[in-house]
């Protein structure tokens, strides 16, 4: 059933400002409740603000405040993956361009483990099915969102982000030497 709110009409910015305006404060309080941090969740909720803009047709939220919600939710999902990857992957990117660009700063050691790493990760790679191998790089190496992997790889948003979740699975349970 179609909700007849006036946010209905309009497209793109018209409508994001039309439901944000409505349901900024309800948003921000459950915002800031689940992330307990204000400031993230000024963040999360601009966010939304700006993916709820990039809507073309009003035709496609029927239930405004639930799609609000159900944007929210992958955001908080996508800062939480991010956040989660950012502890298990640290570096100082100055001193790692240093070091690409002169392998004779690596000691040999580091050179042979960087090799066979990447050896390790090609062969993982390449046991992942050809669909969670696409999404792996469309988000990954070409940094797209998963609305851009979609379009370009013809999927869902929702399969894109479950291809990509079995992928980082499978590839967390392959045999890693050390």
């Amino acid at each position: 059933m179609v909700d007849p709110t006036p946010e209905a009409a309009g497209s793109g910015p018209q409508l994001a400002s039309s439901i944000f305006r409505k349901y900024k404060a309800e948003l921000h309080r459950w915002l800031t409740r689940r992330l307990r941090n204000p400031d993230a969740a000024d963040d999360v909720a601009q966010e939304v603000f700006i993916r709820l803009s990039r809507v073309d047709k009003a035709d496609y939220v029927r239930k405004p405040l639930a799609y609000v919600f159900g944007i929210a939710f992958h955001v908080i999902s996508e800062l939480q993956i991010k956040e989660e990857q950012d502890r298990f992957v640290s570096y100082d990117s100055e001193a790692l361009d240093r070091l690409g660009e002169s392998p004779d700063h690596a000691a040999p050691d580091e050179f042979v483990d960087r090799l066979n790493l990447q050896k390790q990760l090609e062969k993982a790679f390449a046991e992942l099915p050809p669909h969670y191998q696409t999404v792996l790089l469309l988000c990954k190496r070409d940094g797209m969102s998963y609305e851009e992997a979609a379009a370009a790889s013809g999927l869902s948003v929702h399969t894109v982000e479950k291809y990509l979740v079995r992928a980082r699975a499978r590839m967390m349970e392959m045999a890693w030497d050390r």
